[in-house]
C-alpha cells in the first residue's frame, strides 16, 4: 500500500510540475513546449522502473500518514523449543477457510494492475492493427502525390525513404513508423490532389520528429499511471503540442495558412478513432480543432524549432529532479526499527527454532512493472480460486452420476440373473411330476437331474439344508447348485439359505472368488459379495486398489472406485447352468469356481 501511495504522490508531483512549466511557457513555440511535455512523460515512465536500477532511499512517513492501525499489546509468542512435548493440534478446516484469500496489499495491487494491463493490451492491439493495415494497403503510384512527397522531403531535409500507401479502411490520412515510416492515405484524400503537399508535409513532420514513438510513450505513461488525472491531462497536452508542431512545419513549407486552416476544418469530420489506432493523423479532434485553427491563423505565434541548448537544459533539469524522486521510497513510521529488531532476532534464533510471523505482509515490489505482473497474477489466481468450488461441485456430480450408473448396471445384471434363475426353476418344476399313492408320495424324475442321491448329498451338507422341501431342492438344482458348490458357499457364509444359494449361483458368485477377495483383505456379507460380483470386481482390481492406498476392506469404497475408474460395465450373466449329475457322483463339481 505504501509503495503505490508513494508512486502516486511522485507521479502527481512530476505531472504537476510539468503542467505548471507548460503554463509558464505559453508564449514559447509549440516545439519547445512539446519537448518539455515529453520530457515529463519520460520522467514518469522512468519513475515506474527506476527502482530496478537506482539505489533505495527510504524515508519514513509521519505517523499521521500511516495507514496501519496501532497495534494492540499482545502476549509474546514464544516458538516451541526443539524436542518439547507439545501436543500437535490441527484445527478443523472448513471449505470456506480452504479457499484462496487475498490480503489487503494483494487486493490493492490487483485493483491497480488490472486497468493498467487492459490499457497496455489496447496499445498492443492498436499496433497490431497498424501491421494489418500496412499488409492490406496498396502502393500509391500517382505522380502528383509522389512529387509532393519528394518536395516535402527536400524542404524538411528528410532523407529516409517513406512508403506512400492507400487504403479504404480509414477516414483520414495517418502516419507511423520509425525505421521504415509509412504514410497511409484514404481514397478521399487521394482524390483531393490540391491538398497533397499540405497533407504530406503534415504527416512527414510527424515522421521526421519521431512523433510515433512519443505517442507510444504517452500511451505507456497513461497506462502505468491511469489513476492520476494529471498524467492524462499531460498526455492530452503532449498530443496537442505534437500536432501544433506539425502544423508549424506545414506553414514553414510555404503552405498558405488560410488553405491549411480550411483543410483542418474539412477533415475534422473524418477523425479516426485514436484509442484503437496507434498513429498520428491530419484530422484534428473536435476538442482541439478550434485551438489549432486559431493558432494557424495567428500570425504572431512563435513557430521556431526548439534550440539545442534549451532542450539540453530541460533534460538535465528533469534528471536532477526525477532521479532522487525515483530513488525515494516512502515507508511506514518505525520500519527501520522493525527491520533492526527482525535482524537481531534472526541472528539470535537458530534455524530450528525460527518461525514465520503470518501477520506480516509479504515483500512488495517497488517498480510498477513487477507490481502489474504480480497484480495480474493475483487476479488470475483469485478468479481460478473462485471457480474451484463450482468445478469441484461439477466433478462431484459427475462422480455421483458414474457411481449411480454403475450401481444401476450391477442391479440390472443381478435382476437379469435372477430372472433367468426363475425361468430355469419354472422349467424344472414342470418336469417334476408328483404321484400320490396310498399312504405315500413318490417322485418321478423327468430327465434324471433331480435324484435321490442329489437330495441326500445336499441334506448331508448342513442341517439348514436338511429341512428343505422338494421344491427348494428343485430350485437349487435348476440353477446348477451342486453339493460341492453348496459346501464352498456355506463355508464362506454359514448362514446362507437356499434362496441365497440360488441367487449366488445365478450371479456367478463362487467359493474360490470369495476366498480370493477375502484373502486380499476384502470384508463383507453375502449381499456385498453379490454386488461386487455383479459389478465385475475381480482380485486383480482389488490388488491395484490396494497399491493405490484404497481402503479395500470396505466393499462400498471398492464399488465406488470401480465405477469411477472407467471400467467397463459387467457383462450380462449367462443363462443359469443346468448340467447333469457328474459321472463320479456329487463329490466333484466341474462348474464350481
Amino acid at each position: 500500500m505504501h509503495v503505490l501511495l508513494g508512486i502516486a504522490l511522485k507521479s502527481l508531483l512530476i505531472a504537476g510540475l510539468t503542467l505548471g512549466l507548460l503554463e509558464l511557457m505559453k508564449k514559447r513555440s509549440a516545439a519547445e513546449r512539446s519537448w518539455v511535455a515529453h520530457i515529463g512523460l519520460i520522467a514518469l515512465v522512468l519513475l515506474a522502473f527506476a527502482p530496478l536500477v537506482l539505489p533505495n532511499w527510504t524515508v519514513e512517513t509521519p505517523a499521521m500518514f500511516d495507514s496501519q492501525p496501532a497495534e494492540v499489546a499482545k502476549p509474546a509468542t514464544v516458538p516451541p523449543s526443539v524436542g518439547a512435548a507439545t501436543p500437535a493440534v490441527t484445527p478443523a478446516v472448513t471449505p470456506a477457510q480452504s479457499q484462496f484469500s487475498l490480503s489487503p496489499t494483494a487486493t490493492t495491487m490487483a485493483l491497480y494492475a488490472l486497468p493498467a494491463a487492459i490499457l497496455l493490451l489496447i496499445t498492443f492491439i492498436a499496433l497490431a492493427r497498424l501491421i494489418a493495415l500496412r499488409a492490406r494497403a496498396d502502393v500509391l503510384v500517382d505522380g502528383h502525390w509522389l512529387s509532393a512527397l519528394a518536395r516535402a522531403q527536400r524542404r524538411m531535409g528528410f532523407k529516409h525513404g517513406t512508403a506512400l500507401l492507400t487504403s479504404d479502411e480509414l477516414a483520414s490520412p495517418i502516419s507511423w513508423g520509425l525505421m521504415r515510416p509509412v504514410i497511409l492515405l484514404n481514397s478521399r484524400a487521394v482524390e483531393a490532389s490540391g491538398e497533397a503537399e499540405a497533407i504530406i508535409a503534415h504527416e512527414l513532420a510527424h515522421v521526421a520528429r519521431m512523433d510515433w514513438v512519443k505517442l507510444l510513450l504517452a500511451r505507456v505513461a497513461t497506462a502505468l499511471f491511469w489513476f492520476n488525472p494529471l498524467v492524462w491531462v499531460l498526455a492530452r497536452e503532449a498530443h496537442q503540442l505534437r500536432e501544433e508542431t506539425a502544423d508549424d512545419a506545414v506553414l514553414a513549407a510555404d503552405i498558405s495558412d488560410t488553405d491549411y486552416a480550411q483543410l483542418l476544418v474539412g477533415v475534422a469530420r473524418h477523425e479516426c478513432p485514436g484509442l484503437l489506432l496507434g498513429a498520428h493523423g491530419v484530422a484534428p479532434s473536435k476538442s482541439s480543432l478550434a485551438r489549432r485553427v486559431a493558432r494557424v491563423l495567428d500570425g504572431q505565434s512563435v513557430r521556431g524549432p526548439a534550440a539545442r541548448s534549451f532542450a539540453m537544459g530541460v533534460f538535465v533539469g528533469a534528471v536532477l529532479v526525477a532521479a532522487p524522486l525515483a530513488a525515494l521510497t516512502l515507508a511506514p513510521a518505525g520500519t527501520k526499527e522493525k527491520q533492526k529488531a527482525a535482524a537481531a532476532v534472526s541472528t539470535k534464533t537458530s534455524p530450528q527454532t525460527s518461525y514465520y510471523d503470518a501477520t506480516s505482509d509479504p515483500e512488495v515490489p517497488t517498480d510498477l512493472g513487477s507490481i502489474i505482473a504480480d497484480g495480474v497474477s493475483t487476479s488470475v489466481h483469485a478468479a481460478v480460486a473462485a471457480a474451484v468450488p463450482a468445478r469441484i461441485e461439477a466433478e462431484q456430480d459427475v462422480r455421483s452420476a458414474a457411481i449411480e450408473q454403475a450401481l444401476e448396471s450391477a442391479a440390472e445384471a443381478r435382476r437379469d440373473a435372477l430372472k433367468q434363475a426363475r425361468i430355469a426353476i419354472a422349467d424344472a418344476g414342470r418336469e417334476v411330476r408328483m404321484v400320490h399313492g396310498p399312504g405315500s408320495r413318490s417322485i418321478v424324475i423327468g430327465d434324471g437331474e433331480l435324484t435321490p442321491e442329489y437330495i441326500g448329498a445336499m441334506r448331508a451338507i448342513s442341517p439348514r439344508l436338511a429341512r428343505l422341501d422338494m421344491d427348494e431342492f428343485a430350485s437349487m438344482r435348476a440353477v446348477g447348485v451342486t453339493p460341492d458348490y453348496a459346501r464352498g458357499m456355506i463355508a464362506a457364509f454359514p448362514s446362507i439359505d437356499s434362496d441365497g444359494l440360488v441367487e449366488a449361483r445365478a450371479i456367478g458368485l463362487t467359493g474360490p472368488y470369495v476366498q480370493a477377495l477375502r484373502g486380499a483383505g476384502v470384508r463383507g456379507d453375502l449381499d456385498d459379495f453379490v454386488q461386487m460380483r455383479a459389478m465385475g470386481i475381480d482380485p486383480s482390481f482389488v490388488a491395484r486398489a490396494r497399491k493405490a492406498g484404497v481402503n479395500i476392506s470396505d466393499p462400498d469404497e471398492l464399488v465406488q472406485l470401480h465405477a469411477l475408474s472407467g471400467s467397463p460395465a459387467p457383462p450380462r450373466p449367462p443363462k443359469a447352468p443346468r448340467a447333469p449329475a457328474p459321472p463320479g457322483g456329487w463329490d466333484s463339481d466341474p462348474d464350481d469356481g
